[in-house]
């Protein structure tokens, strides 16, 4: 009897070891297993929670329970105005060749103005060398038509007296200008440190020769003041008062061109 009291004891025992085992076990799960689940929300939320920004224009970016909002500054780029210019050309014919005509001097005929005539030459030539302004028809050119003459020079006469090339002006009337006033009428050419020479080439120093080659006209005398030099002439119109004349060293092919004069001018 005794021995089976003690067999009940112990089971009875052993069953209060085990539920006290147990219920030891449940709460190390409560305790242990509630820190690892807290441990697991802490970093779930703490991994959520990072910041993230996002820049957009006008976006609202939600995260969690928080909104934020944000706006992209609008930018302005202002473009300067473009202008363009387009540059005026000018295009300006070029003047023809200063040239020993019997009507004139290339571009500028007989009768034209004295302004005119000189803006042409200075276009070539530069600025004259002397003015002598309007003087009396007696003057240093010779005896010109009345009432006034005016010369107009540039460069150096090779014979070390007077000017190289001479534009002769008168108010007279003339076959240029019938009725009169200040015009071109003339001009006188003596080679030196300017070069010019008519449109075929003859110029101071050429042969007469190359003068009757060049101008099948020009007619050749005697000169009025020494019968060993030379006069020649080219004048297809007596009528009026253009022509070529000038003066040479003798009458004979060989003889050489000491002067060009343009025109009916004045006389000794």
């Amino acid at each position: 009897m005794s021995e089976q009291r003690s067999g009940i004891l112990t089971v009875a025992f052993g069953v209060a070891i085990g539920l006290l085992i147990a219920i030891l076990a449940f709460l190390a799960i409560r305790v242990f297993g509630g820190e690892d689940e807290a441990a697991l929300e802490t970093t779930t939320t703490t991994s959520t929670t990072e910041a993230t920004t996002t820049t957009s224009k006008a976006t609202t970016t939600t995260i969690g329970s928080a909104t934020t909002t944000t706006t992209e500054a609008a930018t302005t780029t202002t473009v300067p105005p473009t202008t363009t210019s387009e540059a005026n050309t000018t295009t300006t014919a070029a003047l023809p060749p200063l040239e020993l005509e019997a009507d004139g001097i290339g571009g500028v005929k007989f009768g034209a103005s004295p302004d005119e005539a000189i803006a042409y030459a200075m276009a070539s030539l530069g600025p004259p060398d002397r003015d002598t302004g309007w003087v009396d028809f007696f003057s240093e050119f010779g005896t010109c038509p009345p009432p006034e003459v005016r010369g107009v020079q540039w460069g150096t006469n090779p014979s070390g007296f007077g000017h190289a090339f001479t534009l002769l002006f008168t108010k007279a009337n003339t076959s240029h200008k019938p009725t009169g006033g200040e015009h071109l009428f003339g001009y006188d050419y003596f080679g030196g440190d300017v070069d010019l020479a008519t449109p075929g080439g003859l110029t101071v120093g050429s042969t007469l020769l190359l003068g009757q080659t060049l101008y099948p006209a020009m007619e050749i005398f005697e000169s009025p003041w020494d019968p060993a030099d030379g006069t020649w002439r080219i004048d297809d119109d007596l009528s009026d008062d253009s022509q070529l004349f000038g003066f040479a060293t003798g009458q004979t092919d060989d003889s050489f061109v000491t002067s060009i004069i343009g025109g009916v001018t004045c006389g000794e």
